[in-house]
């Protein structure tokens, strides 16, 4: 059918806009801000940079409790997916910078402990040679005081094998899930994977055993059985992924082996943004002081000092958080049965509470002024259901197939524009005329502007859709369908029910207010106009010809 642009600069909302801000004081929101000023990139993956790094840094010292009772670590996994050009490293290096510098200097420390430990290993080998010759002289001279003094002295030394420091290094890159288990075994047991073009992650071994990422992530005991080597079992480890990644890199991986990335559940842990393309819209200036960096920095920096206490603190939800939790819950449930949006994704849903809590954890673990305080305010839990709402709707356009109810209901949307631009060109056909004498003695304040397209409307009945409507939809049996795309619909605010009748129209029905739901928030009508690219006009003087109404912006 149509397509709409928007060229209007009235203020409304753009898409860098809609993505949710926290405290206008907090140090993420100031550090965010400013990124996406100075850097000149998409505010969403600086979000995403900033929060890989807030996890990594706070996963250690808390898990959360939801409202539920269930305790859940507070890693994340976060997956931005971008071109070339659009600054993936330099944004991703900017929240990284104290990550970066602490685990380098542990990789250097960690260099020459293993040094040291190579020299002391060197001289107990020689030592343990000599005991061995001594014993072995003993005992071929059958001096049965001197045997059993050399056995005990030998056995002594090889209790006292020295072992290689651990080391404190904590940032992964390109590594197998095995090799990492072993990492995290060996060093510490809190770690981040991190690239900012993840080509061979997603193309290579580092997937090759998606089962040992998902327990990493839901905190669960690693098991690893060798026979050659040591077997080991690793417990309450913490990883966040931090993962960016070039859109062909994604397509070519989902080809490959989306389903069963899918059907382990790997996917469904992700946060996911595609953001908005910045590369040709830059201008040329130089970087400020950058003082909110470090200031974000130098927090992320404190909490790594923080040595890991033996039980991570619990944090918790207020009151008024967890209302607003089961809320959203009660929503998600019904939105996963039948003709609901994640009908087709519970795997993606039923992670979705999951990881707002986790990330209202670490947040509120990032912002807080105080280690009593334990309580994640409605607030925190608010903005980041908003943001993870945002994530689920990157999610489904980027890494998944469409559910069946938006498929469903863009066919009906495109069935009833049909009808209401045959309704709407007739309309007009027959009052040209009038309208022409008419708008030569209204008062200019009672039009609207010229770069503002009135909807085309209709009016329809259950009967007349399923035995003209889209094929898909007609019928008994799909009844469920067209009753939960017409319900969609309304909630978008584009049909509106008078008794035995249903009003459609092109733009949003109400004259005030916005709808339940905008398209192209959580979801996407394609044949519709998205919220963002209409606009709320009315007239300055009361107007029976032009009430208010919501209109097309165009060019």
């Amino acid at each position: 059918m149509a397509t709409y642009k928007s060229s209007v600069s009235d203020g409304a909302p753009t898409e860098l806009e809609t993505w949710p801000c926290f405290h206008e004081h907090s140090l993420i929101e100031a550090a965010v801000t400013e990124a996406a000023r100075e850097l000149q990139v998409s505010r969403e993956m600086a979000m995403m940079s900033a929060f890989g790094a807030i996890a990594t840094s706070c996963q250690g010292h808390v898990d959360v409790e939801m409202p539920t009772g269930r305790r859940v670590p507070t890693s994340l996994m976060l997956l931005t997916i971008a071109d070339s050009g659009e600054r993936k490293t330099t944004t991703q290096n900017h929240f990284f910078e104290a990550v970066n510098s602490m685990d380098n200097a542990a990789d250097e420390s960690n260099k020459e402990a293993l040094e040291e430990h190579r020299i002391r290993q060197q001289l107990w080998s020689t030592r343990k040679r000599h005991l061995e010759r001594m014993y072995s002289k003993c005992a071929a001279q059958e001096n049965e005081a001197a045997t059993i003094a050399a056995k005990a002295a030998f056995e002594e030394h090889m209790r006292a094998e020295p072992r290689p420091t651990r080391s404190y290094k904590f940032i992964y890159e390109d590594t197998t899930p095995q090799a990492l288990v072993q990492m995290l075994y060996e060093n510490t047991p809190n770690g981040c994977l991190l690239t900012s073009e993840a080509n061979s992650i997603f193309s290579g071994k580092a997937l090759g055993e998606l089962d040992k990422l998902n327990t990493l992530w839901d905190g669960g005991r690693v098991i690893v059985d060798r026979v050659s080597r040591e077997s080991f079992t690793l417990k309450d480890a913490r990883l966040t992924l931090s993962l960016m990644a070039q859109p062909n890199v994604i397509s070519r991986f989902m080809s490959k082996r989306g389903e069963e990335a899918r059907g382990t559940g790997f996917l469904a842990r992700f946060l996911v943004v595609k953001p908005q393309p910045m590369a040709g819209k830059r201008t040329d200036r130089q970087l400020s002081a950058l003082p909110k960096k470090q200031a974000f920095n130098n927090r992320v920096r404190y909490l790594l000092n923080i040595s890991a206490p033996p039980t991570r603190q619990v944090l918790k939800f207020s009151e008024a958080a967890s209302n607003a939790w089961y809320e959203h819950s009660q929503h998600l449930e019904e939105q996963m049965q039948e003709n609901g949006l994640y009908y087709y994704l519970k795997d993606h849903a039923s992670k979705l509470l999951v990881n707002t809590s986790r990330l209202a954890a670490v947040l509120h673990a990032f912002e807080r002024r105080s280690d009593e305080n334990i309580e994640i305010d409605k607030q925190t839990f608010q903005f980041c259901w908003e943001f993870i709402q945002r994530c689920s709707k990157h999610f489904i356009d980027h890494l998944a197939n469409e559910p069946q109810l938006v498929t469903d209901t863009n066919q009906l949307a495109h069935y009833l524009l049909k009808a209401a631009y045959k309704d709407f060109s007739h309309a007009n056909n027959t009052a040209a005329s009038i309208s022409t004498r008419n708008h030569n003695f209204m008062p200019p304040d009672t039009l609207p502007p010229y770069n503002l397209k009135e909807g085309a409307a209709t009016r329809f009945t259950l009967t007349q859709v399923k035995q003209y409507g889209p094929s898909s939809l007609r019928g008994r049996a799909s009844a469920g369908r067209l009753e939960a795309a017409i319900e969609l619909l309304t909630k978008l605010g584009h049909i509106k029910k008078e008794g035995g009748l249903y009003n459609f129209k092109e733009t949003i029905l109400l004259k005030n207010g916005i709808p339940i739901m905008k398209n192209g928030d959580i979801l996407t009508i394609k044949e519709l106009p998205l919220f963002s690219e209409q606009v709320r006009w009315e007239p300055k003087k009361s107007d029976q010809w032009t009430p208010p109404a919501y209109y097309i912006k165009i060019e």
